[in-house]
């Protein structure tokens, strides 16, 4: 089967950011499958063009056997009007489809939505080679802008998300959703509920090696390792590790390791505040990551007590966290809880302070051995429900099916392939 992805801010494992369009390709080319993925050349949490990619012209490039089409657009630093722009010009040169000269023509075409015009480059593409359309909804469209943005629904551009995103529901013959307790929240926006998929953030084994012990400095390390956003609530964390500092436990360090847009008030609170029990450092690659995550003896991972992430909120990082084989202390509100299921850590209540305070503080009072048997829950889960190969399991069931082809088993290779 030929597919074509189509995802704005689609990353290769050596910069900053999510990897999984390029995790699912490598697996499906893996499987027998053909695979590109067409992303923009500009890179949007670094805001620099990628290195050895023209800013002028599309170019294909291929990344570990991975099919990229880079698409340039309009370059941002700060500012939501330039980044629209960099969203309606990527998906315009998507639809124009000069790049996809000599390309198969597809059997299936995947639009994400990181914003909904790429994904509409992606079913205009689909209509026009009359192949189905596949929608993956990573950010629920337009209630982000209402619930988080703090947008009126009656704002111009909140009327055209929403109706962009109601005419992709129509249009999709399937809809992928990475977080299992969204599909009533798509529902409300027009999804028909009988095209809902569930195919979730899950980890690249192959980028998350074997969890090797913690150094043994004297010093509980726990980590939150991921953007800096209003969503992730990290003050809340922050309160955590002044309570703890407070109280006299001494032994526990926080580190706060990315970027994002509240970094820096996360920063200047801290140092007027007099909290030194934490660090903050810079992002670093997807391929580099597990080396971060091996140096922590714990991490930590807030939600908001608040509709969004009750209704939509889906962490990738929830899921590097329990293959690194360490306990997660989870502030919790969603239905979908990965720590809870596996008992990989503690699950408390989303956004108290106190209660992520006081969930350090047992996990640095507990033996090496109960850790590791911690750490072991968490990596198993990963490996049985969250692995890139089970996920590509349900995706290309559901390819085949709306693809109108039937599923073999080659039985020198052991891998579906089309009948």
């Amino acid at each position: 089967m030929n597919i074509w992805m189509v995802h704005h801010y689609a990353n290769t494992p050596d910069t900053f950011g999510d990897a999984r369009h390029f995790s699912h390709a490598r697996e499906l080319i893996r499987r027998g499958h053909t695979v590109a993925i067409v992303a923009c050349s500009f890179h949007h949490l670094n805001h620099e063009q990628l290195k050895g990619v023209s800013s002028e012209h599309w170019e294909a490039k291929v990344h570990d056997g991975v099919n990229f089409i880079w698409i340039p657009a309009q370059s941002y630093r700060n500012g939501a009007f330039r980044r629209v722009l960099n969203m309606f010009e990527f998906s315009l040169r998507a639809i124009r489809r000069d790049w996809a000269v000599g390309l198969e023509r597809p059997d299936l075409i995947l639009g994400s939505t990181p914003h909904p015009f790429a994904a509409l480059a992606g079913e205009r593409l689909a209509a026009h080679c009359k192949v189905p359309f596949v929608l993956e909804v990573r950010d629920a469209w337009p209630y982000i802008l209402t619930e988080v943005g703090g947008y009126s629904r009656f704002h111009p551009f909140v009327q055209l998300v929403d109706r962009t995103m109601r005419f992709l529901y129509r249009r999709a013959s399937a809809i992928v959703m990475l977080s299992k307790h969204s599909a009533p929240l798509l529902a409300s926006y027009g999804a028909d509920p009988r095209k809902i998929l569930w195919i979730p953030h899950g980890v690249d084994l192959e980028m998350s090696p074997q969890p090797r012990p913690a150094p043994d400095d004297g010093i509980f390390t726990v980590s939150y390792i991921g953007a800096h956003n209003r969503w992730n609530s990290l003050d809340a964390v922050l309160d955590a590790a002044r309570m703890l500092q407070e109280s006299g436990t001494h032994n526990v360090l926080i580190r706060f390791v990315g970027n994002g847009e509240c970094k820096p008030s996360l920063v200047a609170r801290a140092r007027n505040e007099g909290i030194r029990n934490v660090r903050f450092e810079d992002s670093v690659p997807r391929n580099l990551l597990h080396e971060v995550l091996h140096e922590s003896d714990a991490f930590v991972i807030n939600n908001s007590e608040d509709g969004a992430s009750r209704n939509w909120m889906s962490f990738s990082k929830l899921y590097a966290y329990l293959a690194a084989g360490r306990p997660v202390v989870f502030g919790s509100c969603t239905e979908n809880d990965p720590v809870r299921d596996s008992g990989c850590g503690l699950s408390v209540a989303a956004n108290d302070p106190q209660a992520l305070a006081e969930g350090i503080r047992f996990m640095a009072g507990r033996t090496p051995l109960e850790l590791a048997r911690y750490g072991e829950l968490g990596r198993a889960h990963i490996e049985s429900e969250y692995s890139i190969s089970v996920l590509v399991d349900r995706f290309e069931k559901m390819a085949f099916e709306i693809a109108g082809q039937s599923q073999s088993v080659d039985a020198k290779k052991g891998m579906p392939v089309p009948a």
